[in-house]
């Protein structure tokens, strides 16, 4: 799933990592909310098709705001995503083709927010878990954007947190591609 992007202004990159995206309910419904082939190029990085370090530095040069989309799989991102950071994000760390550019990290969680705090069923926030996502962007000179975390995907209240959580990363993607890159 890689769409190309025919507007240069203030383009949003989506590196999704799903390893069962056909079974996806939340972020499906994420991506159908922000999508569009205008202003939002989307990378499944599951998909079939295989880039080079190249061709990542090309697509991550045109990017004015990259979002790393996944669901959190054991307190992490799933494979390919770690796969792509070894690989492409330090070879890009702090050159031109990322430096400088709003990061954002949009996950699921299958338990609800009281599950991710000290006390909690996992012990440790979200914001703690993603503080090796957070590292890497400030040492590859991007600029750290608080995540969108959808909770309780798991749980009976997952339609309204999806509606919730879509509502959220449309105003976000909306917001960036409407304004000035400056802002952020």
């Amino acid at each position: 799933m890689e769409l190309e992007n025919r507007n240069e202004k203030n383009k949003v990159v989506i590196l999704l990592a799903h390893p069962d995206w056909n079974e996806s309910e939340a972020n499906k419904a994420l991506l159908d909310a922000v999508y569009n082939p205008v202003d939002v190029d989307l990378y499944n990085l599951y998909g079939d098709k295989e880039y080079t370090v190249t061709d990542w530095a090309n697509i991550m040069a045109k990017a004015s705001f990259v979002i790393f989309q996944f669901p959190f799989y054991w307190m992490s991102a799933p494979a390919k995503l770690k796969e792509w950071q070894d690989e492409v994000m330090n070879s890009l760390a702090k050159t031109p083709a990322i430096a400088g550019k709003p990061f954002m990290v949009v996950t699921t969680t299958g338990w609800n927010q009281e599950a991710y705090r000290s006390g909690g069923k996992i012990g440790f926030s979200v914001d703690e878990l993603l503080r090796p996502y957070q590292a890497g962007a400030t040492y590859a000179g991007m600029v750290w954007k608080t995540p969108l975390v959808v909770y309780g995907i798991g749980t009976p209240n997952s339609a309204k947190n999806i509606s919730i959580g879509v509502e959220q990363y449309k105003t976000i993607v909306n917001q960036f591609i409407q304004t000035s890159q400056e802002i952020w």
